[in-house]
């Protein structure tokens, strides 16, 4: 119950998981009074769930080809309604000399509850969102290469004869780089952009 803080690991750059996380929370989460610093590294802060909800603090951190995103929740607003709450009442109990007063406690307990629920459904939404943000981030990066290596057409025969040959070196066999290979022609690349996205990324050009 309450959820203090999260991270999580998305394959897109830090820049723009930033302004995926923004575009979420303005409009799928329904965040209010936004404050955003692009400065890196990337950070905001919204409050989500109304007026009584909890603020959310958001900092995204670039490590290598993944960003890691960070949660971190703030119930101050929350707990101070309560302490407010109990305050008053304690205060009209003692005064009108009755317990009667202390029903009014059961208001924070629905409260508390509303508050976690924001919280878990912020957390919620962002899980559900990662994966179709990173498949939409491969796939115009696929068209983007697609592009790049129509206008530099390569000799993807020669390529992957160096790319053995590398491995073959350095491993004793060719096992991880046909994985590699196999791996991009499962997220839908030909064989032959497979193995030029592998030179690229193995520094064979």
């Amino acid at each position: 119950m309450f959820p203090s803080r999260s991270r999580k690991y998305v394959h897109l750059g830090a820049e723009q998981a930033y302004e995926s996380i923004i575009h979420l929370m303005r409009e799928n989460l329904g965040a209010k009074n936004m404050e955003t610093e692009h400065a890196k590294p990337f950070s905001a802060k919204a409050d989500i769930g109304g007026p009584l909800g909890l603020t959310v603090y958001v900092q995204v951190l670039p490590e290598g080809s993944v960003s890691a995103l960070d949660f971190s929740f703030s119930y101050r607003k929350t707990l101070f309604i309560s302490l407010v709450l109990l305050v008053a009442v304690i205060g009209l109990s003692l005064g009108w000399r009755t317990a009667v007063t202390m029903l009014v406690l059961i208001l924070i307990l629905p409260l508390g509850v509303g508050v976690d629920s924001a919280a878990r459904r912020f957390l919620n939404v962002i899980n559900e969102a990662l994966p179709h943000l990173e498949g939409e981030f491969a796939r115009r990066t696929l068209m983007d290469d697609r592009k790049r290596w129509q206008l530099e057409p390569k000799d993807t025969e020669d390529l992957h004869r160096r790319l053995r040959e590398k491995h073959v070196k350095t491993w004793g066999n060719t096992n991880v780089l046909e994985y590699k290979i196999a791996e991009y022609e499962g997220q839908g690349l030909t064989r032959d952009e497979a193995i030029r996205k592998t030179a690229e990324e193995e520094g064979i050009h």
